[in-house]
């Protein structure tokens, strides 16, 4: 084995010496070709781990310093953004943020974020869905809510959204773009609801 290679291949790439001979071993003696297989490899297992996308696991592997466990992190705390633009970003917008809630009036406690952000213009294609359920009684304070408040909370049981979802699905559209984020909500609603006992939604206006 080059020594020069290992020495060479170990100050690129943090490893104990059996991983880095065995890397060279593995990729003809060539130290370039290691690290960019070496980092292939942590960006897959971040992308397992995070339920992320190669691109996004790579992104943040990057940002990180090629540290596996903060990329991790770092994916994990950012807001879920369902959207029909092609450049997505909930910074200074207004929209809706939505959570699931437990009988207790809860947040649950999860090591991945579990809330997700639809800017307003968005959200409007899927807002009459969320209206045609009220009147709906507030679980908090046993009020009846007589519509749909689009700047503050509404809360919706688990078996209201299930109604929510069904006439979202039966609402269709030819724009491919509104039906991709449909789709997604109705995703993120479907999951939630495996467990949740309310979704609520807040208007940020």
């Amino acid at each position: 084995m080059d020594t020069k290679k290992v020495k060479i291949l170990r100050n690129k790439i943090t490893v104990p010496l059996d991983i880095a001979i065995k890397l060279l071993k593995e990729n003809n003696n060539d130290p370039e070709t290691c690290i960019e297989k070496f980092h292939i490899k942590n960006i897959k297992q971040v992308s397992l781990i995070a339920e992320c996308d190669f691109e996004t696991a790579k992104e943040n592997y990057n940002f990180c310093r090629h540290h596996i466990e903060k990329a991790i992190k770092r994916i994990n705390s950012e807001q879920i953004i369902l959207t029909t633009r092609e450049t997505p970003s909930p910074r200074n917008k207004i929209g809706f943020i939505l959570w699931p809630k437990d009988k207790n009036g809860e947040n649950y406690k999860s090591a991945k974020r579990n809330d997700a952000f639809i800017p307003t213009p968005d959200f409007d294609c899927v807002i009459s869905e969320f209206k045609s359920v009220y009147p709906i009684e507030n679980p908090w304070n046993g009020f009846i809510e007589t519509s749909f408040d689009l700047c503050g909370h509404n809360f919706f049981s688990n078996a209201t959204c299930n109604i929510i979802v069904e006439r979202i699905k039966q609402n269709h559209t030819k724009d491919p773009k509104i039906e991709k984020f449909k789709n997604e909500l109705i995703e993120w609603l479907n999951e939630k609801l495996t467990y949740a006992d309310y979704i609520a939604v807040y208007g940020n206006l």
